[in-house]
Formats: C-alpha cells, structure tokens, sequence
C-alpha cells in the first residue's frame, strides 16, 4: 500500500493514519457491539483512504518524472527551485539537501559536472 518511492513528504501522513488505525483498532478491542462494528467500519474506510492516497501520489511522481526525462536542463533547475520553495518543513529540506549532496557526488565522480558554479 506504500507509495515506495514518494519520499519523505507522504511519511508522516502515513504515521498519522496508521497511528490513528492503532488507536481506533485499540479501542475496538475494549467495546462492544455497535460501536465495535462502528469502529471497524472507521478502521476499513481509513485503510481505503491510505491507499488511494498513496497510490495516486505514487501515480504523480511517476507523471512527473515522465515530464523530467522529457525536461531541458533549464527547466529541470527551474522545476527543482519550485519544488524546493513548495517544502514547508526543515525535515523535507533536510531530506533534499542530502539528495542534492548525493547527486552532486555522483555527478562529480562521473567528470560530467561542468555548470557546478551557478546557481
């Protein structure tokens, strides 16, 4: 049900929903009838939303990095400066940083990084 490779940014929603899972499935456990049924009933439909939403942010990753491949390099700086601006927290940049630091690695060691001084 995981969207494997979505990154850092759907993590933490699926920690939420998954905390929220447990805590529902714990408190099935300790009622009874109707709103044991009702509880159930929550746990089913917060599944099916867990999964849609990562199946369809699995969906656009892929859709984006389709547009990617097919990018000029302008337009993949461009979109890679949107992409950073759109974050909202230090951990997602943190985790785009390390990206960056890893690909400029790979870049360099393959004699391939000639635009290495602009920004």
């Amino acid at each position: 049900m995981e969207a494997g490779e979505s990154g850092g940014g759907g993590g933490g929603m699926r920690d939420q929903v998954q905390k929220a899972i447990d805590e529902l499935r714990s408190a099935g456990e300790k009622a009874t009838g109707d709103v044991r049924s009702s509880i159930d009933d929550a746990i089913s439909r917060l599944r099916d939303v867990s999964g849609d939403a990562s199946s369809k942010a699995s969906d656009q990753v892929s859709n984006w990095r389709d547009t990617l491949d097919n990018a000029t390099q302008d337009v993949r700086k461009e979109l890679a400066k949107l992409a950073v601006r759109a974050q909202s927290s230090t951990e997602a940049l943190d985790e785009i940083a390390k990206e960056v630091d890893e690909r400029r690695k790979s870049v360099g060691s393959s004699g391939s990084g000639s635009g290495s001084a602009s920004s």
